[in-house]
């Protein structure tokens, strides 16, 4: 069964930790995986080719990798390069999650191209990380298989606060509307418009300068994710999803599958989560 079939209908978990996490060594990544794969994960997100090969040998899990690149007081970019995916596959991974946004293609170029190439090249399925319909349409008719919801809330044109510009997985425990009958190859976005070209255009991306969507930070885009879903898109809903009734909901709304990370994989974001309700913690 190929890895997009395996995981409709599915929860998928992110395990992940960063550097200076007491979970960060490959080894206790993969326990986290059998953990996930045990209660009934229909498959998994891993960053780094290093926790993909820890995690490859010790599950049977769809495996979806990906590559955080860091970068000086910004959110970290997601496997924005060939040369990245390369590396992910050569390691294991099943599928390739890529970041296609207008806030990183000054950076890493053109992104659904690299969508493409991908696919074409490396002969695995892409999962394509956005923040807005229009990204996600961009990257869908260049070929990837899902498209996620992961950056909705976390590039500079979608976050209602400064303070979402971090690592959009370290928040799991914290707190194009238009025809359905649009599909691949058939859509009022033009894919041959550059995503920072768009960016730039107000009335191309009419979150830009907008109120933010609401709930924001604190509940997950599920409007996005219906969004997508109504143009005919294979929708992942990512981001914030840390609740049984986040996850109905996603699937009511149209998603393929869930991603949750932190909620599940975080006992330190957790900590802080509940230990902030708590009379010592407020002080």
């Amino acid at each position: 069964m190929d890895v997009v079939t395996a995981i409709e209908g599915g929860l998928v978990v992110s395990c992940q930790a960063p550097e200076g996490h007491p979970l960060r060594d490959p080894r206790t990544i993969a326990l986290l995986a059998r953990c996930a794969e045990l209660g009934g994960a229909a498959g998994l997100r891993v960053n780094g080719p290093e926790d993909v090969r820890a995690v490859k040998a010790v599950t049977g899990l769809p495996l979806i990798g990906l590559a955080k690149v860091p970068r000086p007081h910004a959110r970290p970019l997601i496997t924005p390069t060939f040369a990245l995916c390369e590396s992910l596959v050569r390691a294991g991974a099943d599928m390739v999650a890529l970041e296609v946004t207008a806030e990183a293609e000054p950076e890493a170029g053109d992104l659904p191209f690299l969508v493409e190439r991908v696919w074409k090249e490396l002969g695995v399925p892409v999962m394509a990380d956005v923040s807005t319909a229009e990204e996600g349409l961009l990257a869908w008719n260049r070929g990837a298989a899902l498209i996620s919801t992961t950056l909705a809330g976390y590039t500079p044109y979608t976050a209602p606060t400064p303070a979402l510009l971090a690592d959009p997985t370290l928040h799991g425990a914290q707190a194009l509307a238009g025809d359905p009958a649009v599909t691949r190859g058939s859509t009022t976005t033009d894919p041959a418009v550059p995503l920072g070209a768009a960016a730039a255009d107000s009335t191309s991306r009419p979150e830009t300068g907008a109120a933010p969507r609401p709930g924001l930070p604190h509940e997950p885009d599920l409007d996005l994710v219906g969004e997508l879903a109504a143009l005919g898109v294979r929708t992942v809903a990512e981001g914030r999803l840390r609740t049984d009734a986040h996850v109905a909901e996603a699937f009511a709304r149209g998603a393929w599958s869930v991603v949750i990370g932190a909620a599940i994989t975080d006992p330190l974001a957790l900590t802080r989560h509940l230990t902030a309700a708590t009379p010592r913690g407020s002080r």
